[in-house]
C-alpha cells in the first residue's frame, strides 16, 4: 500500500452554490487523459444529496469534506469554485498534513461577500424557471455550455428554497477566520475568469491573495464566474500542473515537517519520517536513530513552542533548509536551522537541527529531555553530556 509520502495526490473538486459534482465532468476527463485521479465532492443539499437535512453552513460542509479527504488514501489537491473555495480552504487548514495544495476557482472570500438585504435577497430566493436560470448564468458567464445550464437549472429545482436561502446566507456571510490570514500555509493557486463580473480581479487582490502570502493568480480565458465549465481544458491544465508539482519529492519533507509542528503529535511526525531515520540535534548528546524515539522527541519538543515560525527555505538536490524563529519556555526567543535529507520517496532520513542561543539547547536538554528521560521513553545516554562532548 502507498504511504501518504509517496501516492500521487488525488484532485478533490468542490463545487459552489446551486451547482452538484458533475459540473465539473468536463474537467475531469482531461485530468483522467493525465492519469490524474480525481473525485467530485457533493455538497449536502444540492445535486444528489438534495434530500440532505440541514443545517446548510460553511462548518457543516466543511465537516463532511474533511470526512471524504480522510477516507482518501494519500495526499489530496484540494479545488473549490466560488462558494466551495471557502469550504476548501476550511478542510485545508484542518488536514495541512494532506492538502499539499489548494485551488481557489473564482473564489468567494473567506470573510464572506456581506452584500445588504436587497442585494442578497435574489440569491436567497431565484426564480428557477428555466429561462431565469439561463439569464442568471448567462450574466455572470461568457460562454456557460447551453446543455450544462439547462442541466443544472433541473438541478437547481430539486433544491429546497429553505436550503437555498441558508446556503446563499452562507457564502455572503462567510467565516470568521476569513477575517485574518490563512491558517493554510501550503500551496495555494487562484483562478479567475477574465470576465468574471461577481468575483472581480479587486476582490481578488484585496481579498482572497493577500491572506496566502506566496499564492499565485492566473487568468482564464473566454470565461467568466464558471471558468471551469466555460474553459475547463485550462482549468484541468493547471489542476493537473499543480497536482503534478505537489507529487514533487523535493517538497515533501517540508511541507510534513511544518505540518507536523501545527498538529504536534508522534503520528504527524511519524508520517514524515523514513523507517531508517537518523536524527542530530545541538541538544542532544547522541544522534537518535529508532523512529519511535524521534517521533516521541519531536512531538514533546514541538509541544513547548509559544511560537514557531519557519521563515526561510532553500533546496539543495534531497537536503531542505529551514531557518526558524520561536518562543518557548515563558517568552524565551530563539533562532535556529533545521536540515531535512530524504529519500528517492521524500520520506525523511536525516534530520539535524542547530540552535542558538545556548541557552536554548540548556533548556531544551532539562525541560524536554528530562521528562522523557524520566518517563521511560528515552533512554538518558541521548541527553546526558560528558566531558568533552
Amino acid at each position: 500500500m502507498n504511504s501518504p509520502a509517496t501516492k500521487a495526490p488525488t484532485a478533490v473538486l468542490v463545487h459552489g452554490y446551486l451547482d452538484d459534482g458533475a459540473i465539473w465532468d468536463s474537467v475531469r476527463t482531461v485530468l483522467a487523459e493525465r492519469s490524474i485521479h480525481s473525485v467530485a465532492f457533493e455538497l449536502a443539499g444540492m445535486g444528489a444529496r438534495a434530500s440532505d437535512q440541514g443545517p446548510f453552513t460553511l462548518a457543516r460542509w466543511a465537516d463532511d469534506l474533511e470526512s471524504v479527504v480522510r477516507a482518501t488514501e494519500g495526499p489530496v489537491v484540494l479545488v473549490g469554485h466560488s462558494m466551495g473555495s471557502q469550504i476548501a480552504e476550511l478542510v485545508a487548514a484542518r488536514l495541512p498534513g494532506q492538502v499539499r495544495s489548494l485551488v481557489l476557482v473564482n473564489p468567494i472570500p473567506l470573510a464572506g461577500t456581506h452584500l445588504p438585504a436587497e442585494q442578497i435577497a435574489p440569491f436567497q430566493a431565484p426564480d428557477l424557471g428555466l429561462d431565469a436560470q439561463r439569464a442568471f448564468r448567462g450574466a455572470l458567464a461568457t460562454a456557460f455550455p447551453a446543455e450544462e445550464s439547462d442541466r443544472l437549472a433541473q438541478v437547481a429545482l430539486r433544491v429546497a428554497q429553505s436550503t437555498i436561502s441558508d446556503t446563499a446566507t452562507a457564502w455572503n456571510n462567510g467565516h470568521p477566520d476569513g477575517q485574518q490570514p490563512s491558517k493554510y500555509d501550503g500551496s495555494v493557486t487562484v483562478l479567475r475568469g477574465d470576465n468574471d463580473p461577481f468575483v472581480t480581479e479587486e476582490i481578488v487582490s484585496a481579498y482572497v491573495t493577500p491572506r496566502f502570502p506566496g499564492a499565485t493568480s492566473q487568468t482564464i480565458a473566454d470565461a467568466g464566474h464558471w471558468a471551469h465549465a466555460e474553459n475547463p481544458a485550462a482549468v484541468a491544465a493547471v489542476i493537473g500542473t499543480v497536482v503534478e508539482a505537489s507529487n514533487s519529492a523535493d517538497d515533501r519533507p517540508a511541507e510534513a515537517w511544518t505540518s507536523a509542528f501545527k498538529q504536534r503529535t508522534q503520528e504527524s511526525f511519524g508520517l514524515a519520517l523514513s523507517p531508517n531515520v537518523r536524527m542530530e540535534a545541538s541538544a542532544l548528546a547522541k544522534p537518535v536513530e529508532r523512529k519511535e524515539h524521534v517521533e516521541a522527541l519531536m512531538a514533546a519538543v514541538s509541544s513547548v513552542y509559544e511560537r514557531l515560525e519557519f521563515v526561510r527555505k532553500a533546496q539543495d538536490g534531497p537536503r531542505t533548509y529551514l531557518e526558524w524563529e520561536a518562543a518557548a519556555f515563558g517568552g524565551f526567543a530563539m533562532k535556529g536551522i533545521t536540515i531535512l535529507t530524504r529519500d528517492d520517496e521524500g520520506l525523511i532520513t536525516e534530520i539535524a537541527i542547530h540552535h542558538r542561543p545556548f541557552g536554548a539547547v540548556v533548556q531544551i536538554n532539562a525541560k524536554v529531555g528530562a521528562p522523557l528521560v524520566a518517563a521511560g521513553v528515552i533512554p538518558a545516554e541521548y541527553f546526558n553530556f560528558t566531558e568533552g562532548e
